[in-house]
Order: structure tokens, then sequence, then C-alpha cells
């Protein structure tokens, strides 16, 4: 049979046991999944050369939350969340600097204890209206650009299948955005949809990774909720996807040690006789060079 006629088959095959399996189409879900990434690095490389012992690996964790509407969805951090919620309160500016500084003055060891974000974005999918919307921020500022869906077209679903955590999931494969990924589906969890910008495939994305094992997403827990959490972006600027990941990437190669620190809670040495760091982040299809 023909490859893509098979695969096409498998798709629809895939969807209709998906559809057949969705619970209450009225209640809105909420996956959390863990995100593992390494950060930043020393060299004059681009990317994180893992297997260079002269190489600094940072390890990074975000926990996302993704709202599952049933015809869309919302993808955030929860630590985002928190801090933006903080600075959102009357005296929010003054508590976060306060627990800062009681931080940076008690020696700077262990994980930092004031709220500081890892992923900035804020991802809305409507599968209806074949739309993403995504929010960013940097420098104090929010900005929304779109992009485009990942379609059925876009994956190659193979015949390999596993349990992970409980699911029994299909494997599939997709280069997007500059990164090659392998990803895991479950159509036990009957939505088209998954955490950042993954979507397309006939069940939920349990598990995700890209070729280099910068970046990992892990399911974690799914659940129903009563009180969604919604874009909170005030006063978006409107962009392009690729003229944002630019300006950012020119952003944090300005930032030194201590702002990295402050924003971040990532600890950096950018004493004179260390290389630069560089960060290109998740999406490298731009000119970062």
């Amino acid at each position: 049979m023909n490859p893509i006629i098979k695969t096409s088959l498998l798709f629809i095959l895939l969807s209709l046991a998906a559809i057949t399996q969705a619970k209450d189409k009225e209640t809105v879900y909420r996956a959390v999944y863990e995100l593992n990434e390494i950060y930043t690095y020393i060299g004059d490389s681009w990317e994180p050369d893992l297997s260079d012992e002269k190489s600094e690996v940072k390890f990074r964790k975000d926990i996302l939350r993704l709202e599952l509407y049933p015809e869309s969805s919302f993808c955030y951090s929860y630590h985002a969340w928190m801090t933006d919620s903080l600075e959102m309160e009357p005296n929010g500016d003054k508590i976060w600097y306060e627990m800062f500084f009681a931080w940076y003055r008690g020696g700077r060891s262990g994980e930092p204890t004031y709220p500081h974000k890892r992923s900035q974005w804020l991802i809305e999918k409507k599968r209806l209206e074949e739309s993403m919307t995504v929010y960013d921020h940097f420098d104090g500022q929010f900005y929304q650009y779109a992009d485009t869906l990942l379609s059925p077209s876009d994956w190659v679903i193979a015949d390999s299948v596993a349990n992970i955590n409980g699911y029994d999931c299909i494997f599939a494969t997709c280069s997007y955005h500059g990164r090659d990924w392998s990803v895991w589906f479950s159509t036990d969890l009957p939505w088209q949809d998954g955490p950042w910008k993954f979507c397309g495939l006939p069940g939920l994305v349990v598990s995700a990774s890209d070729a280099e094992g910068l970046y990992r997403f892990d399911l974690k827990d799914i659940y129903p909720i009563s009180t969604p959490v919604k874009p909170w972006a005030k006063r978006p600027k409107k962009t392009s996807r690729q003229k944002f990941l630019k300006e950012n990437f020119e952003y944090l190669r300005q930032l030194d040690g201590n702002s990295l620190t402050a924003e971040f809670g990532i600890k950096i040495d950018h004493s004179p006789d260390k290389p630069r760091r560089y960060r290109v982040g998740i999406e490298k299809d731009y000119d970062y060079k």
C-alpha cells in the first residue's frame, strides 16, 4: 500500500477512535506538563554541545498548564502566571523586590525563593478557526503574533506503541520551526492537542522531545476544572513570529548575569574571561546569527 495512503487511513481510524472515546464535551480539563530544558552553555557554538566536556550545561524545569476546551486550548507556564499575578496585585512590584533581595542577601544559594518566570509564552489554539495566537514577553512588554496550527499532514505516525505513565501511546514525528520532534500521543485522551504548540494528532500528546535532547515535555496529570485561566497579556504589540524571535534573542544576548538571575532565576557567570552565552530558544528557524 502507498505509504501516504496508509498514513492517511491510520489517521482516520485513530480520529474515529478518539471521537468514540470522547467524554463530556462541555467540561474543561487541565493537563499539567513538566518541561525540562537545557537552557545555557559555555562555548562559541549557538547550541549546547552536550559531548563537549568544557560545556557548562544548565537545566531548568517548568510546569505547564494546558486548559482544554471542546474546540480550543490555552497553554501557559504556572510560574509565569504566579509571577504576573503577583505583579498585578497592589504593591505587587514592591513585594516581589523584597522577596528577591531577601534571597540575594541570603547568599543566593539553591533554587531562588522569589517568584520568577521560566517560559514566558501564552499560546491560544482555536481548531474551528484553524488559528493560533501567541503572546510572548520580554523587557516589560507583551507581544502578539499569529502562527499556523500543525495539521495531520505535518506528522508521520509510526506503528510503534508503548505504555507511558499509564496511557497506551502511539509514536509520531514531525519537523517544526527548525527542530525535529519525537512524540508519543494517546487516543485514550480525546483531544487533538498538546503542550506548547503541539496539535493535529488524533489524541493528546503525552510526551515529546527534540532530536538534540534540549527540550522534553511530559504529561503529569489531567483533571476537570471549573475556573480555567485565560490569556492575561495586557496591551500586546502586534508583530510577526520571526521578528519577535530575533528581537527576543538580541535582548537576552545583552543581559548580564545579574539580570538573567533576577528575571529567570538562572545563575550565570559573566566575568570577562568567560565567553558570552546565547539562547537560541525552542524555535530556531530565524536569523539569530
